[in-house]
């Protein structure tokens, strides 16, 4: 199962009408979702800025390149579009995982980091 978490900005002003769009998102683009893998997708938002995490299960990127070809993604995708602001990443900024609680480590190349509290 792969985690990733991007972000995602809207326009100023379009706070309100895209938490109503996702109080009912249909049922075919949640279809699609779990049709390409999606087993966890949450988003979260902070006046513009949305956070989002996903968990897919297989290949990421390639799970995610069929999501974003499927026509119901597709449509969702263009019903969005006067309130997302794009641009060639078609708006989607990838997060770098820094930690994870689970014993997944990120981070394994260079120096360890330690905290003045684990000293």
């Amino acid at each position: 199962m792969e985690k990733r978490a991007f972000t995602i900005n809207i326009k100023a002003g379009a706070e309100a009408e895209y938490k109503r769009r996702h109080e009912a998102v249909w049922p075919r683009v949640r279809e699609a979702l779990r049709r390409h893998g999606v087993r966890s997708y949450s988003i979260f938002m902070q006046g513009t800025t949305l956070f989002a995490y996903m968990e897919m299960e297989g290949d990421f990127e390639e799970s995610f390149r069929q999501l974003h070809q499927d026509p119901a993604s597709v449509e969702w995708r263009d019903y969005m579009s006067d309130l997302i602001i794009r641009d060639e990443n078609m708006g989607f900024h990838f997060l770098e995982c820094v930690f994870r609680l689970d014993g997944f480590e990120p981070h394994r190349e260079g120096a360890s980091v330690r905290h003045e509290a684990s000293r």
